[in-house]
């Protein structure tokens, strides 16, 4: 045997004894790994800590940084949201999510560009994103929609887009389709959640600029890049997010149809999508979070916005995990809704 060949053997060899624990894992980009928890996962979904066996997760894992401005334009921004409480706010909403980790909340200047992360536990909010939704909601003037209600909505949809990056990254939640899509359907899924009064609210906050940025887009051929960035276009999550809330509640959110937010023929299929979407939810992440801690965020009203009817919020009744498939199938989601089905 030529030298070559024993130095061959003994490289593989080596190979295949070192990558023993992690042969059965994906290969991930470095960024997703350094989210992921210590340990692996334990069936069905309990994390254990290595060292002692015991379980590694925890609720109230959020800690929130307002960060001050760089730029003296945002002043008023990061005044008027720590008014708000935002972050703290968010904190106490996310406070039933049992995780591995610390995560932190955080406002900060980004020196000019305007975005959202999640990266290295932290999940970031820059003023100048929270600036580009002030000029969008600063220009309401629709359906009793104050511009604190789209600021509010849309900044926090935007953070819990965020968690929802955290959560299935760092819990290894298996999801099919692009992870963008995930985070954007877990932040709706959780904000259909809240109290009636601040659901539609937030949702219509968050629609309003969305809806915007759309109109914007639509004015303009896409360039290819855009096609194949990992977000869908504007008008297509602006659509997604308006067919979960109407699956969800075809009462509260009726003008999705009766003043065309939402084409019909997506419209009859929506209350399949968000079955689907909530078990997913209920099967995938409900294992990890707190019951107790959940019913007081679903019983109590979070943000009081200027044109919300205020009003008590039900008592929340645990749901038991189900793992059939949703009722309601394609083919025959078109009759869910009578008054859709003659349309």
């Amino acid at each position: 045997m030529s030298l070559a060949s024993i130095v061959g053997i003994a490289i593989l060899s080596a190979l295949l004894l070192s990558s023993g624990s992690t042969a059965a894992r994906f290969q991930e980009p470095a960024s997703s790994l350094s989210h992921k928890p210590k340990g692996e996962l334990q069936a069905p979904f309990e994390k254990t800590s290595e060292a002692t066996g015991s379980s590694a997760l925890n609720t109230n894992q959020f800690d929130i940084a307002y960060a001050e401005p760089k730029n003296p334009i945002h002043r008023p921004i990061f005044e008027m949201l720590k008014e708000e409480h935002i972050l703290e706010k968010m904190q106490a909403v996310l406070a039933p999510v049992k995780l591995p980790v610390r995560i932190t909340l955080k406002l900060e200047g980004c020196d000019g560009i305007a975005n959202a992360t999640f990266w290295d536990d932290v999940i970031k909010v820059c003023y100048e994103y929270i600036e580009h939704v002030w000029n969008h909601a600063s220009n309401v003037a629709t359906g009793g929609l104050s511009p604190r209600d789209a600021l509010i909505g849309s900044t926090v949809d935007v953070f819990l887009h965020e968690a929802g990056h955290a959560v299935v990254e760092v819990l290894d939640i298996p999801f099919f389709g692009r992870e963008e899509e995930v985070a954007d359907y877990f932040a709706t899924y959780i904000l259909l959640q809240l109290c009636m009064d601040d659901a539609r609210r937030l949702i219509l906050g968050a629609s309003f600029v969305s809806g915007r940025e759309a109109i914007e887009e639509q004015g303009k051929a896409p360039e290819l890049r855009l096609l194949a960035d990992t977000h869908s276009l504007p008008a297509q999550r602006h659509f997604n997010r308006w067919c979960m809330a109407y699956g969800a509640n075809p009462v509260m959110f009726s003008e999705a149809v009766s003043v065309g937010m939402l084409p019909i023929s997506r419209a009859k299929h929506c209350r399949y999508e968000y079955q689907t979407n909530e078990f997913a939810f209920k099967a995938l992440i409900s294992p990890y979070i707190d019951d107790e801690l959940k019913r007081s965020v679903l019983t109590r009203t979070w943000f009081d916005l200027p044109t919300m009817r205020i009003q008590t919020c039900p008592e929340a009744v645990p749901v038991a995990v189900s793992h059939r498939l949703p009722a309601v199938r394609p083919e025959t989601a078109p009759g869910v809704y009578p008054a859709l089905a003659q349309k």
